[in-house]
């Protein structure tokens, strides 16, 4: 009878051991793994004379620090279009949002038509973006 306490006892503290074993395995991953994820949040198109001004608020939904070193529109570079981005340095840290302006000639684009944005962040990460001209 002792020993079938015993054993109980062994094969709770072996379950007890597993889980603070796998408990301290993904604490240690999450510290070491850096994800980035940065999330639209909200995204507007004005048409202003010779222009059409497009507004997103991007939020950083990852672990770690983003920065977004380049943006395409329609796969290439916004100079391509003549087209402006303020702010051109963008940096975000977890959790935080940031709004970036985008000038857009009404010559190149047309209503109607749907544009992709990419944002290149410093890692190499893509995070894209499509917008439907009004």
């Amino acid at each position: 009878m002792e020993a079938s306490y015993a054993m109980i006892v062994i094969i709770a503290v072996t379950i007890t051991l597993a889980f603070v074993a796998v408990y301290w395995l993904i604490s240690l991953q999450s510290i070491t793994t850096e994800v980035e994820y940065l999330e639209l949040v909200k995204q507007k198109v004005i048409e202003k004379n010779g222009y059409y001004e497009v507004n997103v608020v991007i939020e950083n939904k990852g672990i770690k620090k983003a920065s977004i070193i380049n943006i395409l529109i329609n796969e290439h570079t916004p100079e391509n279009y003549s087209s402006t981005i303020t702010p051109q340095n963008i940096e975000l840290d977890p959790g935080e949002k940031i709004q970036v302006k985008i000038t857009l000639p009404k010559s190149e684009f047309d209503h109607g038509q749907a544009v992709s944005i990419k944002l290149i962040s410093a890692k190499g990460n893509e995070f894209p973006i499509l917008i439907y001209i009004p």
